[in-house]
């Protein structure tokens, strides 16, 4: 069925038809809860009218006290004017909206209709309240390159600031340092919840920033010498915006199925003009898919599909809860999705490679493995001389589950819609004026778009007849899986003295029935695609298969410990734990998908900010957290919790976990039973 179908989408589909939908959609200013998104949404609808594919745009109320589930709201937002110029001493422009959007940090509030001016005070990042001690920041613009939700706090909530200007530039070593795209700016934003006080904001590239930078500089100097003179230079900023309660839009596509049962394609339209690869690519991809599918269907070339296949054309994140909120009850029949990122880069200049992004383990699917294999098929690009080998010419890989983009609240298992996320990583120009129609490859682009139709036509026809070769890429796949870590034990053995050995055993040992469970877990998910009358005999070949991956998994485990000079010991599968009595607690969530920390945080009295702010700092970024929240059933207790974060991602900060879980308690989002 791959190699069949994948043929059929690489004859047909067309990576210069994608990038014109990703040029098209690229010049709208996409901001979530906007006109120019509205715009957008417009184009597309338009596009897969004309394919003659089902398709409409559902509007979602936008404002402050609306939420989708954790998901909480903010206004819509328009801008038609924004300046920010230098008075004194070079009276030059610094910002301005009209030729660049992202110059201007979105969602900002309007200034006075005639403007202001206001002294510009240079922090260092302003990340710290000892920056601000012994400065008048009254009616001043602060101007920095720290975290902007930080500088707002202090700068604007506490000392009276009324805009900031940002010449931050996020590092992504080694592909991304700041002076490597010293003239581009990073696209920034506001998150308004309606407590805040209002303020504005403009964005600088580094090279800009570091040239204003030198000017403050010079003025305090003038100032030292000549306390007559003023100390900080003088701008003028002017926006013209408005915040008023709106709407975001969804843009939903639907092929019609033989069942109720459904797929889900999903791909986000937002992001500023001119955002290209992020993520007019997805857009541009799932327009062609649906084009293509909806042709070869109508032309009798493809049947109806066993499943439906839905396509979202979505605000990131938010067009996503919005969607299941609203869905609920029809959840539990869509049964895979796939989530597109930025999936169109030229690799040669955006420097990262195309991946595969495995959905979560705590969501126990198959169609990682299945994106995966696919991408293998995608990747048979050229052969070498004697024609006896063939390759890929682009770089490309898989990764384990880290989410950041709308694949990891479908994947949520309190949502339960396994969800493969395609995307390009790192990028070089990612978020910021820099990720232009000139970064798009439409040969990159034909390629994800044949491994998504591939994708969707699979998961949309799976059956009984599909088991063989989807078992066997199972088993595959986890003996490969086993293998690489027996290896790396064999490897870290050697390093050991003796006495030590045993103790890599039970480590190794420990990871391996995790494996297996997991593994069994991931082929149990296919009697989701399996009719009723098909599901007892699905279980045999089920408890099959769980009986000969332990027989493999134990003669291998023999065999590597023997090779390593350590005995086996103990049969495998017989791993008992105890535990601590404070980790014998029973977490259990009280909502369903992920939660965004910041919106929920600002909720709380300041003190409380305060506090998570220094406990962040404390912590750094852990990576772990979502993981963590994933494995939380109502049923298992804390240490097997923690013991499966630790499986999953290779390590777990026991300390860092409960306090955050502490936080989530007090946030009314989890609760505690013995």
């Amino acid at each position: 069925m791959l190699k069949e179908t994948l043929a059929l989408m690489q004859r047909e589909l067309s990576g210069d038809r994608a990038f014109s939908h990703v040029a098209a959609v690229s010049s709208y200013h996409r901001i979530q809860s906007s006109p120019g998104f509205r715009e957008s949404a417009k184009y597309c609808l338009a596009q897969l009218q004309n394919f003659g594919v089902e398709s409409q745009i559902i509007s979602y109320p936008s404002d402050y006290g609306v939420r989708y589930w954790t998901q909480i709201m903010w206004q819509e937002w328009s801008c038609s004017e924004a300046t920010l110029k230098l008075l004194e001493p070079t009276g030059s422009t610094l910002a301005d909206y009209s030729v660049d959007k992202i110059s201007l940090i979105q969602r900002s509030y309007p200034t006075p209709p005639q403007g202001v001016e206001a002294p510009l005070i240079l922090l260092d990042k302003g990340e710290e309240e000892a920056e601000y001690d012994g400065i008048d920041f009254s009616g001043a613009i602060v101007f920095t390159g720290g975290d902007l939700n930080t500088v707002r706090s202090w700068a604007v909530e506490k000392r009276g600031a009324i805009g900031i200007v940002s010449d931050r530039l996020m590092e992504f070593p080694p592909i991304r340092h700041r002076y490597d795209i010293p003239d581009a700016m990073q696209y920034t934003s506001f998150w308004w919840s309606g407590k805040e006080k209002p303020c504005f904001g403009f964005v600088l590239s580094p090279k800009a920033g570091d040239m204003l930078r030198r000017t403050c500089q010079s003025v305090a100097l003038e100032h030292q010498a000549d306390p007559s003179k003023a100390p900080y230079p003088m701008v003028s900023a002017m926006v013209k915006s408005q915040l008023y309660p709106g709407a975001i839009e969804n843009v939903e596509a639907f092929i019609p199925g033989e069942s109720e049962e459904e797929i889900i394609l999903e791909a986000h339209l937002c992001h500023p003009q001119a955002s290209a690869n992020d993520n007019a690519s997805g857009v541009g991809v799932l327009l062609e898919t649906a084009h293509i599918l909806q042709k070869l269907i109508s032309e009798g070339l493809l049947p109806k599909p066993k499943r439906g296949i839905r396509f979202l054309l979505i605000p990131e994140m938010t067009g996503t809860y919005a969607w299941l909120s609203q869905n609920e009850a029809h959840i539990p029949k869509v049964k895979a999705g796939l989530n597109l990122d930025m999936v169109g880069e030229r690799q040669e200049l955006c420097q990262g490679p195309f991946v595969v992004e495995y959905p979560p383990h705590s969501t126990l699917s198959f169609v990682g493995d299945l994106a995966a294999a696919i991408l293998e098929e995608v990747a048979l690009e050229a052969k070498n001389l004697g024609g006896t080998g063939s390759y890929a010419l682009f770089k490309h890989t898989t990764a384990p589950f880290s989410g950041g983009s709308d694949h990891y609240i479908l994947s949520d298992p309190t949502v339960g819609i396994p969800a493969p996320m395609l995307i390009q990583w790192p990028d070089k120009f990612y978020h910021t004026s820099a990720d232009t129609i000139d970064k798009v490859d439409p040969k990159m682009l034909y390629r994800v778009a044949c491994l998504t139709a591939t994708y969707a036509w699979i998961t949309a026809n799976i059956g009984s007849t599909e088991l063989p070769w989807l078992l066997g890429e199972q088993r595959t796949r986890y003996l490969n899986e086993i293998g690489k870590v027996m290896i790396n034990t064999m490897h870290a053995c050697a390093d050991l003295p003796p006495e030590e050995r045993p103790e890599a055993r039970l480590v190794l040992r420990e990871k391996l029935e995790y494996l297996y469970n997991i593994r069994c877990g991931q082929i149990a998910s296919l009697a989701n695609f399996l009719k009723a009358n098909e599901q007892q005999e699905f279980a045999e070949t089920l408890k099959r298969q769980r009986e000969l991956l332990k027989q493999l998994t134990t003669k291998l485990w023999q065999e590597q410990l023997t090779a390593c000079g350590v005995d086996a010991g103990e049969e495998i599968f017989t791993t008992v734990t105890k535990s601590s009595d404070i980790a014998q607690r029973i977490p259990m969530r009280t909502f369903r998908g992920p939660w965004n920390s910041r919106s929920w945080i600002e909720e709380l009295p300041t003190s409380d900010q305060e506090q998570w702010a220094a406990f962040s700092k404390r912590y750094g970024r852990r990576g772990n957290s979502t993981v963590l929240v994933y494995w939380i059933d109502g049923k298992r207790n804390l240490e097997d919790i923690l013991k499966l974060v630790a499986q999953e991602t290779g390590s777990v900060d026991r300390e860092y976990c409960i306090e955050y879980l502490d936080w989530m308690t007090k946030l009314g989002l989890i609760e505690w039973k013995s």
